[in-house]
């Protein structure tokens, strides 16, 4: 009798584990992007005003991301690292992301595979929180040279917004828009300015596909909302300004738009085959005397997007 207890809870045990069914995985890479008054940015414009009605251009935008996070329909949170991280032997660096917009290649965030399944919302830290913004955590340019002084509470930029804007007099002013840790006057007390963002998404993740969210920067809304950010007010250089720190912080919950890409799959298969049939329809009627009428190619267009 023993035995065939024994039997039966190995057969059962057996059976869950052939049934169970092997998980997928799809790569996933995110596409970053930057806006002003709802077109893309130009760099080296000066063409842009703010609310508090200055003008002024952006020459390069220099940030990190870090902690990307993933959930998906079940509530399980998802990390998101570099594509080459190893996974016996994780790193912070793992999930820092240093983008650039004079390096091209950075504007794409390649990830490592992940279940794939449908997921609801993005998460991600801006800049660098308490745990990884640590001195020395880079030792290799272009990351390093990112590095926050270390009177000033040391570790690395959040970002920097370069630029310039109109002063006054109406002549060009540097704008150095530099996001870090903030400090009192007297450097004895030290305020973390990074923020978390949540956003909401509809994002389903493929085996074999080019899966891609695109993240967009809405520029002129670091300057907006709550606070409007007069750059006249704070001045062209706010690394040791805690309250012009404290302005953006507040402002950068409305900066970050996100948007899945529209070529899916089946959109290229559908393109592809219609190509195909033009290629094959062209290189029969194209030798025919007369063919380029109005009526002959109504129908022959119609016919294509049956």
């Amino acid at each position: 009798m023993k035995k065939r207890i024994l039997f039966a809870l190995v057969l059962a045990a057996f059976m869950a584990v052939s049934c169970t069914k092997p998980v997928s995985y799809g790569d996933i890479s995110v596409k970053v992007g930057y806006s002003v008054n709802g077109e893309a940015l130009v760099i080296d414009s000066l063409g842009y005003i703010n609310e508090a009605g200055n003008t002024y251009l952006i020459t390069e935008v220099q940030w990190f991301i870090s902690k990307l996070e993933l959930k998906n329909e079940q509530g399980e949170w998802m990390d998101l690292e570099h594509r080459e991280a190893d996974n016996l032997f994780s790193s912070p660096t793992d999930q820092i992301f240093y983008i650039d917009t004079n390096i091209p290649e950075s504007q794409t965030l390649e990830m490592a595979p992940i279940p794939v399944g449908t997921y609801k919302v993005l998460r991600f830290t801006f800049g660098l929180d308490e745990e990884y913004n640590r001195s020395g955590l880079f030792s290799d340019p272009p990351e390093a040279n990112m590095f926050w002084p270390e009177l000033l509470g040391g570790g690395y930029h959040y970002m920097k917004l370069n630029g310039k804007y109109l002063n006054e007099e109406g002549q060009l002013s540097p704008l150095a828009i530099h996001l870090g840790i903030g400090q009192n006057e007297e450097n004895t007390e030290f305020y973390q300015n990074y923020f978390t963002m949540e956003l909401p998404i509809n994002f389903t993740v493929a085996a074999n596909a080019e899966n891609q969210l695109n993240l967009i920067m809405v520029i002129d809304n670091w300057f907006r909302s709550p606070n409007l950010f007069d750059f006249q007010e704070y001045g062209n250089h706010i690394m040791q300004n805690q309250d012009a720190q404290q302005a953006l912080k507040e402002n950068g919950k409305d900066v970050f738009r996100i948007s899945q890409s529209d070529n899916n799959d089946m959109d290229k298969e559908k393109t592809k085959q219609l190509a195909e049939k033009f290629n094959d329809w062209m290189s029969k009627a194209a030798p025919q005397p007369h063919f380029w009428n109005w009526e002959n190619v109504k129908e022959r267009v119609r016919k294509l997007r049956v």
